[in-house]
């Protein structure tokens, strides 16, 4: 009998892990396994990066949610944290009077399954020009390479462009009004855009399509999906020891960092998100 498909909230993170490794994808996705295993070692590094990531994520959004700077400065004790912040002050304040939407969940329908992404800041500049907004606080900053191919930078003005139109009240939004921008409050270049245009378009609903047919065929069949023939992957996944591949992790690279920063909440409050269901 045909197992009937089930349907599946599609983020960055959990697409990205089934690129990397589809097994993994699977324990964590779809059969929700909860497994002890750090994500890197040592653990200690590992959760400071996070929770500075979900800090100054809470500091921007009170920012941008009007608290007095000089408040928020007041209650940072961090050193690390304190340095992002002042290395963001000048920034925030360019945006002073432009209009913008902060912290807001949107998702999608998409093959059966909704598509979702969370948007830390997005600007709309003379109501035609859209800049998607994402902090990233590694102390590094990846390839230019290396960024553009993690699902993030796809999937994120795809599903902007799609269904964004609504946070605006606009009927549509031009994909060539769109860009991904990336900001990293460490770095001396802190800025890394992505512009958007209707070919990127196409070829983003292309590559959506195909993965996430691949993890509709793979639920059909009901079985083990394949783990990853790539075993540095098997370094900073949870499930590394279930699958035999390892009892350690290793230290956390930039790539690994940012997807730390949305594996957790914790730094919005989810009854005060807006969230779009198209």
């Amino acid at each position: 009998m045909k197992i009937p498909l089930q349907s599946l909230q599609l983020n960055q993170s959990n697409l990205q892990d089934f690129l990397d490794c589809p097994r993994r994808f699977q324990l964590k996705v779809i059969e929700k396994t909860v497994w002890p295993a750090a994500v890197a070692e040592p653990l200690s590094m590992a959760e400071q990066s996070i929770l500075l990531g979900n800090q100054f994520h809470r500091i921007c959004q009170q920012y941008f949610s009007g608290l007095d700077p000089e408040i928020i400065s007041d209650h940072i004790f961090d050193s690390a944290l304190r340095t992002m912040w002042q290395n963001f002050l000048p920034f925030g304040e360019q945006l002073i009077g432009k209009f913008y939407r902060v912290e807001n969940i949107i998702s999608m329908p998409f093959l059966n399954h909704k598509l979702v992404a969370k948007f830390d800041l997005i600007l709309q500049i003379n109501n035609q020009v859209y800049i998607i907004y994402d902090w990233k606080t590694s102390s590094k900053k990846p390839s230019r390479t290396d960024i553009s191919q993690r699902v993030q930078t796809l999937l994120y003005p795809f599903i902007f462009t799609e269904s964004g139109h609504k946070l605006f009240q606009f009927d549509n939004i031009p994909v060539e009004d769109v860009s991904m921008h990336y900001w990293y409050p460490l770095c001396s270049d802190p800025e890394e855009v992505f512009p958007y245009s209707s070919s990127e378009h196409e070829r983003i609903f292309s590559f959506l399509s195909d993965t996430i047919n691949k993890i509709n065929l793979l639920i059909e069949a009901d079985e083990l999906f394949p783990l990853t023939e790539d075993l540095s992957k098997c370094q900073r996944c949870v499930f590394r020891a279930i699958c035999q591949r390892g009892s350690r992790g290793v230290p956390l690279d930039p790539i690994t960092e940012i997807d730390q920063e949305d594996l957790s909440n914790t730094h919005f409050d989810l009854n005060q998100i807006i969230e779009i269901d198209f």
